[in-house]
């Protein structure tokens, strides 16, 4: 028969048992959990009406490991295994995740240097009203973040003001040049610097909610007509080889931004996503997956039918490499125009395909995005990782790649070896698609590929028909075929009828 300071023991055992958060599992399950544990202090001589009271405290004061305003989360390790250096700050910390890093505490000095320089030079902001405006969205600002940091309310409070108002100058003193830049300031002396901090402030953990830059930017820029994410998307053009990679937000849009890297995130989805189909999945449906212009349904024979997300896989969005598709009679062409590089369409055998261009900074940037997409929860339409998984079926060997290049739908700094492994690393299976994107226009290109009289007609034009040569050969032999027709024809009739 059990006794109460059994129980008691056993319930302390409860209290031991850590669990590890989302991507972890339990001690028990670890095989780590011991078979004895000293009683915890608080659990000591408690009488059963105070252990029900005490549990029933904690179980109505528990709250959700990961709500729904969750946007800025540290990257689960079974996304960054593959490269964790591209989800890591190499010299900046912005947020809470890697404030305190010893490698990081550089530019934590600039931080408060951009801070008193901002406070000399404005005369109608001191740091007491930071203070006190700020502490007014500290809860709000805090539950954009994943709950797997302890940071008390002064020091989180003092990291907003220092990264918000660092932010806020440093996107200010790039577009005015020379104007506001100190003889002093490392960033812009230093020419590397700048590269580094383009690799940072995209890092899905080193991110700060974009209702805060606001709050600061139009504290300090007030009456400037000039909005903060054209501000910022300014400063972020210069990251990337290609400038008119990323666009402009439209004012009339109305997207709601996150943070930085979903601001990167819609510019290039813009003109894309309004045409998804984004109802969610309910257990037990069936669901039309594919994309139809806004306001139109999608009709039976433009979409396809998927059980619920968690029974479909990648696999039916693959799709030919662009050699193959080549050989099948597919043209690849560059969409010229437009905004984002989503913009993909498939029809009557051509392939239109925005520009892209890859380099070392190309990767984190997709990385990050598609991490992004993997945890935030209202990102059903998994875009960028649609987009990835595309290119990586598309792009298999350096022959792909020289074919893309050829057509200007893709420019590398990279050798072509190293661009076909670029999206082959990039999208791997710990990435979930469960409705891809380009499902559509994948089913397309696969019914195109399969048609013989494409792959004939093709081979016949490069065969006979590929170079100017070739055709005035094959023409000339045509026109003595013809000749010696007629010449067979006119000697048999001058036989048969000599007058």
């Amino acid at each position: 028969m059990c006794n109460f300071s059994d129980f008691q023991h056993n319930m302390s055992n409860l209290d031991q048992i850590q669990y590890k958060g989302m991507g972890g599992c339990s001690d028990i399950e670890k095989g780590e959990v011991e078979e004895s544990f000293q009683v915890h202090p608080e659990h000591r001589g408690m009488t059963v009406e105070q252990l029900i009271t005490t549990f029933n405290t904690e179980v109505l004061n528990a709250k959700s490991p990961l709500p729904a305003t969750c946007c800025i989360f540290k990257v689960p390790e079974v996304l960054q295994r593959q490269k964790v250096e591209a989800y890591k700050p190499d010299i900046v910390s912005i947020g809470p995740f890697h404030r305190g890093a010893e490698k990081l505490q550089l530019m934590e000095n600039v931080k408060k240097w951009y801070l008193k320089c901002l406070l000399s030079s404005m005369k109608t902001i001191t740091l007491d009203s930071l203070i006190k405006s700020i502490k007014e969205q500290e809860e709000e600002a805090r539950a954009c973040y994943e709950p797997c940091f302890h940071v008390d309310q002064n020091d989180f409070i003092k990291m907003l003001i220092l990264d918000g108002c660092f932010l806020i100058e440093l996107f200010r003193k790039q577009a005015l040049f020379g104007d506001r830049r100190d003889d002093d300031d490392p960033i812009f002396n230093v020419p590397w610097m700048l590269e580094y901090l383009y690799h940072d402030l995209l890092l899905l953990e080193n991110q700060l909610p974009w209702f805060v830059l606001e709050f600061f930017y139009n504290l300090i820029e007030s009456g400037n007509p000039n909005s903060l994410s054209k501000l910022v998307m300014n400063f972020f053009k210069n990251s990337v080889a290609a400038p008119n990679m990323f666009s402009y937000l439209s004012p009339k849009s109305g997207i709601k931004i996150l943070h930085i890297l979903d601001m990167i995130r819609n510019s290039l989805v813009e003109g894309v996503e309004g045409h998804m189909i984004t109802e969610p999945f309910v257990e037990g449906e069936w669901h039309m997956i594919g994309y139809s212009p806004v306001g139109e349904e999608a009709s039976l024979e433009d979409s396809m039918y998927l059980p619920h997300p968690f029974k479909t896989n990648t696999h039916c969005q693959r799709i030919p490499s662009a050699t193959a598709l080549s050989e099948a009679g597919v043209k690849f062409e560059m969409v010229k125009g437009g905004p984002g590089c989503l913009n993909i369409t498939f029809e009557n055998g051509v392939f239109t395909i925005p520009h892209l261009t890859i380099d070392e900074r190309t990767g984190p940037l997709f990385r990050n995005l598609m991490a992004f997409e993997q945890c935030y929860q209202s990102y059903f339409n998994k875009l960028i990782t649609s987009y990835v998984l595309l290119m990586d079926n598309l792009i298999d060997t350096s022959k792909d790649v020289d074919l893309l290049c050829e057509k200007d739908i893709v420019a590398t700094l990279l050798t072509a070896d190293d661009a076909s492994k670029f999206f082959n690393e990039l999208y791997h299976d710990d990435s979930t698609l469960y409705r891809p994107y380009y499902l559509k226009l994948c089913r397309e290109v696969q019914e195109y590929y399969k048609v013989p009289w494409n792959r004939w007609r093709e081979k016949l034009r490069r065969d006979y028909f590929g170079t100017p040569w070739a055709t005035i050969s094959i023409f000339a032999a045509f026109l003595v075929t013809v000749l010696t027709f007629f010449g067979t024809i006119y000697t048999i009739l001058q036989y048969h009828h000599p007058s």
